[in-house]
């Protein structure tokens, strides 16, 4: 009997898991952005994460997939999707996800000077 509710909890465990990453959200960006390399339009794209080291955007622009270089601790409350672009040279490049209730995903690591640009989200931060 003991195993079976240990079976069972683990079960329900992993299946938690994997939903959470299967939760898809969308945002829309006003602007053109670099992600993955790939330059995509201004737009409503959505938001996903198919597995546990990748998120991808998908919307007029066509679809980027992007690696996960490392979690980020959540520092606020927030329950809205957060985007994180770094402005460098002119452009915006895409490099951090935050899924609601979730820590953040960091996509890019920006090493020269560059200022944040935040979509989404109930508390901005700059």
């Amino acid at each position: 009997m003991k195993k079976q509710i240990l079976v069972s909890l683990a079960a329900f465990v992993v299946l938690s898991y994997v939903l959470a990453y299967a939760q898809p959200a969308t945002v829309n960006i006003d602007f053109p952005f670099v992600a993955g390399g790939k330059t995509l339009p201004a737009g409503k794209y959505t938001v996903e994460m198919p597995t546990t080291d990748s998120i991808s955007f998908f919307g007029p622009g066509g679809k980027s997939v992007m690696i996960v270089l490392t979690r980020l601790g959540r520092h606020d409350t927030d329950t809205d999707l957060e985007v994180v672009f770094d402005k460098v040279g002119g452009k915006m490049l895409l490099s951090e996800v935050w899924f609601p209730n979730q820590d953040g995903y960091l996509l890019l690591a920006t090493k020269e000077a560059h200022e944040h640009a935040v979509l989404g989200g109930s508390n901005p931060r700059k």
